[in-house]
């Protein structure tokens, strides 16, 4: 492991790594200001990555990471998911309450963007060299970054259920008979509004078999069962939404991931699928490494597809009379909570409980993911929401601003990283 008892290293590797992430935002940007790529064409490459290339990440690099001796490091992964996710929940309805700040802002502040952007990051930490400073003696760097990811890919399959996995008959159960009625009564052709059209069967037609499909809803139903009474917790405005939202990907990401798991686990597959061809891997050369190189697309075609949508909301606010005004008071609550609040949080819990307790494997890789895990920006998920929402053109373009806004301020979490890469070398320093 490098030794590096400075902060400068590590501010200024971390400084670059996001302004990589930045810089590749706004060449997605740039492509859709310069015409080079249409809507359509934008929202189907963000469909193909959720639909094909983020389930190949998922079942490749979770199912070279997982062993027999390496599965336990994954609990605290899973635990910590959702207890940050539901405590970032709760937070976010008490402030909005309190603040009486728009509906949109509890998600912005509950989901943080947890698959491409830390992904990506990761990455970017790769290139700039920070990482060489948490990695133990004799591990390679490319191992620690596989790691890292399959840690973000586990979180980012809870955050996503506890995002969308609640279905339509989940959330109505949570809703009164009163808050049905007036729904109704507020739109009559509800009924049809709630028919997807062809455009929406286009983007959210499974990529698997019916077959698949079904066995996923029926592996699915306890995390929705499990998330529905935080749901409830949402304005009733939000949750209307959310209902619009029962998207497949939450089955294909958890049949994927639990695929990822059995090979992973199961020696004779494990074996077989990620071993070298002259140990036995007689899938590895040909089907593991081609799913691989398709789930390699992932990271940097969706940071790219985010700087893309972006560029779509600036035009549409261009080209409207009277852009929405995001409050203030908004935008510094969800910087507060996504950038400084959370980090703060994150990197004290998990230094306590790798330094004082045996509750987190001896792993510095893992230790500085799990820091990083509940900070960042917010998902695109409150963009989605004011689409479906009968919402004013003006608040739809507040939310874009405030995305847009956030996302340039992305670069802050250059600071956390460099808290989190100290935090986990004085948790080494200590242990040895």
């Amino acid at each position: 492991m490098a030794s590096s008892d400075g902060i400068v290293e590590p501010f200024l590797g971390a400084l670059q790594a996001c302004v990589s992430v930045l810089l590749t935002l706004f060449w997605g940007l740039a492509a859709r200001k310069m015409k080079l790529l249409k809507e359509q064409s934008i929202n189907d490459l963000s469909g193909l990555g959720v639909k094909v290339f983020l389930p190949a990440l998922l079942v490749v690099n979770l199912g070279s990471q997982l062993h027999l001796d390496t599965g336990l490091d994954y609990i605290p992964v899973l635990v910590w998911s959702i207890v940050y996710t539901v405590l970032s929940i709760l937070m976010s309805q008490v402030i909005t309450k309190i603040l009486k700040l728009p509906p949109w802002v509890t998600p912005a502040c509950a989901f943080n963007n947890t698959t491409s952007l830390p992904l990506f990051l990761i990455q970017s930490l790769e290139s700039a060299g920070s990482l060489k400073l948490i990695i133990p003696d004799g591990s390679s760097m490319s191992d620690a970054v596989e790691r890292s990811q399959s840690y973000f890919l586990v979180c980012a399959v809870i955050s996503k259920v506890i995002a969308y996995a609640v279905g339509p008959k989940m959330l109505q159960d949570g809703d009164n008979a009163d808050d049905h009625d007036e729904e109704n009564q507020q739109s009559g052709g509800d009924n049809q509004d709630a028919e997807p059209s062809e455009e929406q069967l286009d983007e959210e037609t499974p990529l698997l078999p019916e077959s698949v499909h079904k066995a996923g809803h029926k592996v699915a139903s306890p995390f929705k069962h499990g998330a529905s009474y935080v749901f409830s917790l949402f304005p009733k405005r939000v949750k209307q939404e959310l209902v619009s939202i029962d998207s497949p990907f939450v089955d294909t990401a958890i049949l994927c991931a639990l695929t990822g798991l059995v090979l992973g686990l199961v020696p004779p597959l494990h074996k077989a699928f990620f071993d070298p061809y002259d140990k036995g891997g007689i899938f590895n050369a040909w089907l593991t490494a081609s799913v691989k190189n398709v789930g390699k697309l992932f990271t940097t075609s969706q940071v790219f597809v985010v700087g893309a949508k972006l560029g779509v909301s600036f035009e549409r606010m261009r080209r409207s009379e009277g852009s929405g005004k995001v409050p203030k008071r908004a935008i510094l609550t969800i910087f507060l909570i996504r950038l400084v609040v959370w980090p703060a949080i994150s990197i004290s819990i998990i230094y306590g409980l790798a330094l004082k307790t045996s509750l987190v494997r001896n792993d510095p890789v893992l230790w500085f993911t799990m820091m990083l895990m509940p900070t960042g920006p917010p998902a695109l998920i409150i963009s989605g929401l004011a689409e479906l929402a009968k919402v004013s053109e003006v608040e739809k373009f507040a939310v874009a601003k405030a995305l847009a806004l956030m996302y340039a301020l992305s670069p802050f979490v250059c600071f956390t990283i460099t808290g989190a890469l100290k935090a986990t070398q004085a948790v080494v320093k200590q242990k040895q």
